[in-house]
């Protein structure tokens, strides 16, 4: 079932705080360094000259500013991208297009991000450069998602972590991995959330990367917040900050410091809360960062309403609607309706909380609606991706089935060449003993295979591809008569031709093309013709009208395929029968009955696996039924199988 609470909404706003957090690699020496002056780094002086070299020490600096002085990095990065254009240079407009790109992103402004970053795919696939195309993908899923897109963004996201994982790039991976856990919390698929977080963390640790062990912890903490476990998502946003305190400045460490706030007043810590709170708001507005300045201002609002100084409330909810209302954050602008609402319905302005009561109400039902409609969108998206998976799975084992097949035919030949130089040497040596060790060895060979195939295919098949391996071995001794040797060879052809049938009988099976009860009746009339009347059976064969129409499943068909069959086989074999009635109903469920004129029930039921006990286990193994009576004269068999 869909998870449709509101809180999932607000995945997307917490997204966008930490946007700067899970970017490429920041190269290490560099970001330690500005993390431990918390002010830009120390930067080298730029080249003299105008050139290639000037145009990658500008993207140096905006991809070494892009978190602790975000400003700095669309300075730079404009720079860069106005002298490769005039130097024809394209790997330094591709750096400058994804600078820019992740700044905008940061900053909300999507359709500036999603021009920069469409740009240096562009650039990438025109340089054959895989990882900048990993990277291009990383920030452009990050986009779709954000805005709330989640089939778009799980798709590009998969795109990405294939092409991470072709090109056996284990940062690049690691980033896919974060992506795409954050993307099963908004669809609500929380175990398999789990899981990328866990693996994208194993692999973190192992890189050494502090910017990737943060992200893994963040996306943890989130997953956690959305199931309103509290503690433990602080739990997880605190180790969050432990590794970005390794890398970022004050200003980078601002949107985990504000989670981790949030989660104390979740708590009921209001006291701690509040400090932290206000202490973050003067960082934020001293950086003049709008969106965790809304945060904290909401945050404020919320800490004030529970502990009942309702005009603080409204005054810190009201600053922050008018700052979400800015950037177009609905989930923002909702929840500061609500305390808005709450705080006004305490200080007796009653008409001032409706308003903001109808406003909360609006922008929640707004919400509600796309959030379903995205949910519904992303798991169709995800559940089209399994659906490929499984179509390449059955490709591939459709593909082994073809190579053992060749393995079986060419092991033939080269048993055949070995008989003849094992006869060869025989003849000069004299030695039987070496004869004996080689067959020994070639039946164990032959013996595997013969395993291998039966895991694919039908018992009938190996049995019958055993009887033909026994009869060509006694051939090749030579003890029998021309005309005797001749009847081996034809029962060798009459087994390799119901080899065939059983083959593509297996194969008929599973072919979805089949799965009317038309195709089913027809594959039932011909194989009762091509069984009985060369035996000398009578053949009456009964179907009613109501069940062409009807689509039989694949385990039904199969299940019912092969109970038919082993029914016409015991008829032929044990009956004694001169005539064979064949009926098929549909009472809710699909019903066969087979029933004879032969001796009934004196002979006993062979033992093997195609006897009664396989008919009741295929029929039980799709939740039907199977019943053998005796029928005065002969035996009745009547199978009851689903149609679901």
């Amino acid at each position: 079932m869909l998870s449709l609470k509101p809180a999932s909404r607000r995945l997307a706003r917490r997204a966008i705080g930490i946007a700067w957090l899970l970017g490429a690699q920041v190269l290490q020496a560099g970001a330690q360094a500005a993390s431990a002056a918390s002010v830009a780094p120390a930067q080298p002086s730029p080249p003299a000259r105008l050139d290639t070299a000037y145009v990658n020490w500008l993207n140096k600096q905006a991809f070494l500013l892009r978190i602790n002085q975000a400003a700095k990095t669309r300075q730079f990065a404009k720079q860069a991208l106005v002298l490769a254009k005039q130097l024809h240079y394209e790997r330094g407009m591709l750096n400058a297009h994804f600078s820019l790109g992740y700044y905008y992103r940061g900053a909300s402004k999507y359709d500036s991000a999603l021009y920069h970053t469409q740009q240096a795919l562009s650039l990438a696939s025109r340089l054959h450069s895989s990882y900048d195309r990993t990277r291009g993908l990383y920030n452009l899923g990050r986009i779709h998602f954000e805005q709330g897109d989640y089939s778009g963004a799980l798709a590009i996201n998969l795109q990405g972590l294939a092409l991470a994982q072709a090109i056996h790039n284990r940062r690049a991976e690691l980033y896919q991995l974060i992506q795409a856990g954050l993307i099963e919390i908004a669809l609500g698929e929380y175990a398999a959330a789990q899981e990328h977080f866990d693996q994208a963390l194993l692999l973190a640790q192992s890189l050494k990367d502090n910017i990737g062990i943060g992200g893994a912890y963040s996306g943890l903490g989130d997953l956690n917040r959305q199931q309103a476990r509290w503690s433990l998502a602080g739990h997880y946003y605190t180790s969050a900050a432990a590794s970005y305190h390794n890398v970022f400045n004050t200003q980078g460490m601002l949107p985990v410091e504000l989670s981790i706030a949030e989660m104390t007043e979740r708590q009921g810590n209001h006291a701690a809360a509040i400090t932290a709170a206000r202490s973050l708001l003067r960082q934020t507005l001293q950086a003049d960062w709008e969106g965790p300045a809304a945060r904290a201002q909401l945050l404020l609002g919320r800490i004030y309403l529970a502990t009942g100084l309702y005009d603080s409330a409204s005054y810190y909810a009201a600053r922050s609607l008018a700052l979400n209302r800015g950037h177009g954050l609905r989930p923002a602008i909702r929840d500061a309706a609500q305390v808005l609402a709450e705080a006004n319905a305490q200080l007796g302005q009653w008409h001032r909380a409706y308003q903001y009561r109808a406003l909360a109400i609006s922008y929640a039902d707004s919400l509600t609606g796309e959030d379903t409609r995205r949910r519904v969108a992303g798991l169709l998206a995800q559940a089209s991706h399994r659906r490929q998976q499984i179509q390449l799975q059955l490709v591939q084992q459709q593909g082994r089935l073809q190579t053992q097949q060749q393995e079986l035919v060419r092991l033939r030949y080269h048993q055949q060449l070995a008989a003849l130089l094992v006869l060869a040497l025989l003849l000069v040596c004299g030695g039987s003993g070496l004869l004996w060790h080689y067959r020994r060895r070639e039946i164990s060979r032959h013996e595997a295979l013969r395993t291998r195939i039966a895991a694919d295919l039908h018992d009938e098949v190996g049995s019958m591809l055993t009887q033909i391996s026994m009869q060509s071995t006694l051939l090749r001794e030579g003890r029998y008569a021309p005309a005797q040797q001749q009847e081996y060879l034809d029962q060798m052809a009459e087994a390799s031709r119901r080899a065939a049938r059983q083959m593509r009988d297996a194969v008929w099976s599973i072919d979805a093309r089949y799965d009317s009860a038309a195709s089913l009746l027809d594959r039932l009339r011909d194989h009762a013709h091509e069984v009985l009347p060369p035996a000398g059976l009578e053949l009456d064969f009964g179907v009613e009208t109501t069940i062409a129409n009807a689509t039989v499943p694949l385990a039904t068909r199969q299940a019912l395929y092969y109970i038919y069959k082993e029914a016409l086989h015991n008829v032929v074999k044990h009956a004694h029968a001169r005539q064979v009635h064949v009926r098929l109903r549909l009472r809710q469920q699909l019903e066969l009955e087979v029933r004879d004129d032969g001796d009934g029930l004196v002979s006993p039921s062979r033992s093997s696996g195609q006897g009664l006990p396989n008919m009741r286990m295929r029929a039980q193994a799709v939740g039907g039924t199977i019943r053998l009576e005796a029928a005065e004269p002969g035996t009745r068999l009547v199978v009851r199988l689903p149609l679901r």
